[in-house]
């Protein structure tokens, strides 16, 4: 199957070991499923990839949502995992790191292990907020997606983002980084070296502000933000493969 193409949310069954898996801001789960089929097949955990409120439609239904929703819907996910899970890694990409992160943070007693891939908390370049503040900003802005080194694939994404999600993304990545010592989970982090969406200090922030005694951080050398589709998604595999094993 091809996997690259099929922007569905999808739910493997396996184990008793559970990964959500959570795709980026304005994208779908096809920006994550040959990276979550692929580790399914190989280990045979139970994966779950849910789509993310007002994702997979059109940048008007986005527009309707903001990061409680898109929280909720990462939220109901890890909840009907736990039912049939004893173990659970919660994983992300992008926005999805920050959300595996949050909810690493705040559900201690459900989530074992975290896997952030270019996570954000909250480390921006200035043109990216003074849209945030203007005084007649616009509806929208060009999206930011497909950010892929590799010449071939493509990630199903908005090509226009609404203004107003932009900033309750602002607000939940500044929010999450700020509580990043309550995060006490072994946790591996990825960070592309180049990233034109993600500021690589993202990740080094991580690493360095986490409450876990157990920190395995891994740069990525060749893929841009969205890894997952990107040259280096084997290496990811592998290395998630290796860090949930017993």
């Amino acid at each position: 199957m091809d996997y690259d193409a099929d922007p569905k949310p999808f739910y493997l069954q396996g184990s008793s070991v559970g990964i959500l898996l959570l795709h980026g801001f304005t994208s779908t789960p096809q920006s994550v499923a040959y990276v979550g089929h692929k580790i399914h097949n190989i280990t045979g955990v139970t994966l779950s990839a849910p789509l993310l409120a007002g994702h997979g439609e059109t940048p008007l239904a986005l527009a309707q949502t903001g990061y409680k929703d898109w929280l909720a819907s990462a939220e109901c996910a890890l909840e009907v995992l736990s039912e049939s899970c004893d173990t659970i890694i919660i994983a992300g990409l992008s926005l999805g790191g920050t959300i595996a992160l949050n909810l690493a943070i705040r559900f201690p007693e459900l989530v074992d292990s975290v896997v952030s891939i270019n996570g954000s908390t909250g480390i921006y370049q200035p043109d990216q907020v003074d849209i945030l503040f203007a005084d007649q900003p616009k509806d929208f802005q060009r999206g930011i997606g497909s950010d892929i080194k590799h010449p071939d694939r493509h990630e199903i994404c908005y090509d226009k983002i609404p203004v107003s999600t932009m900033r309750e993304r602002f607000l939940l990545t500044c929010a999450t980084g700020l509580m990043l010592p309550n995060l006490k989970q072994p946790i591996l982090i990825f960070q592309s070296r180049n990233d034109h969406v993600v500021a690589p200090e993202n990740g080094l922030r991580i690493a360095r502000n986490v409450g876990s005694s157990k920190v395995t951080m891994q740069w990525l050398e060749n893929s841009f933000h969205v890894a997952t589709l990107d040259h280096d998604r084997d290496l990811i595999i592998k290395t998630v493969i290796q860090f949930i094993s017993p």
